[in-house]
């Protein structure tokens, strides 16, 4: 008996099956690192909470404070960097080499300082962390004004009644504050496939 003869010319072509990705592992793919990258934003961007807008009259500086009369009793937002401080029977006294404020009540200590006023904080603060220099901030009411010395020159300080005056985390060597990050989204796809990135950036 004669063996079936193989038929000339035909030719298999194998190769391996290209599977396109489902949708949900695309989406998946694309979520991912956007994920991740929502996760460092919360660890690096500000919280809305650490602005707290200024209050009071502008103009009313504390060297201003110092010669006008009438200012008991305003309430105002003054900050700076601190000179020193003392522990007194019943409260604690600050004073700060003030400076204009930005929009979130942060000293700018680039700019001309704007006189020297005391902060009168009722009962025991412990100033051992409080370290000349170090920035704050003061929102309260002006309760007197006090005659004092700079040196030896005769000073007259506005006091400000604050009982929780608000000390700045430290800037680096260049002054600057934590970065703000900007992020960027790119989604593209094709016939079949389909891809997704994040950027960030600080």
């Amino acid at each position: 008996m004669r063996a079936p003869a193989f038929r000339r010319g035909l030719q298999y072509n194998l190769q391996p099956a290209i599977i396109a990705p489902s949708e949900q592992t695309l989406t998946m793919r694309i979520l991912a690192p956007i994920g991740l990258s929502l996760l460092l934003l919360g660890g690096c961007a500000s919280s809305p909470n650490d602005c707290r807008k200024p209050i009071g009259e502008p103009g009313l500086t504390p060297i201003a404070a110092a010669r006008r009369a009438g200012v008991v009793g305003q309430a105002v937002t003054w900050g700076g960097t601190l000179v020193g401080s003392r522990n007194l029977s019943d409260f604690t006294e600050l004073e700060v080499l003030a400076y204009p404020l930005d929009r979130c009540g942060r000293p700018r200590t680039g700019h001309d300082p704007l006189g020297r006023f005391i902060v009168r904080r009722p009962g025991y603060l412990e100033t051992a962390d409080l370290k000349p220099g170090r920035e704050l901030t003061a929102s309260g009411r002006i309760i007197a004004t006090s005659d004092g010395l700079i040196g030896a020159a005769d000073y007259r300080f506005p006091v400000l009644e604050d009982a929780n005056p608000r000390v700045w985390s430290k800037r680096d060597a260049a002054g600057r504050r934590a970065a703000r990050p900007w992020v960027s989204i790119g989604v593209g796809g094709g016939r079949g496939w389909g891809g997704g990135g994040v950027g960030v950036a600080f």
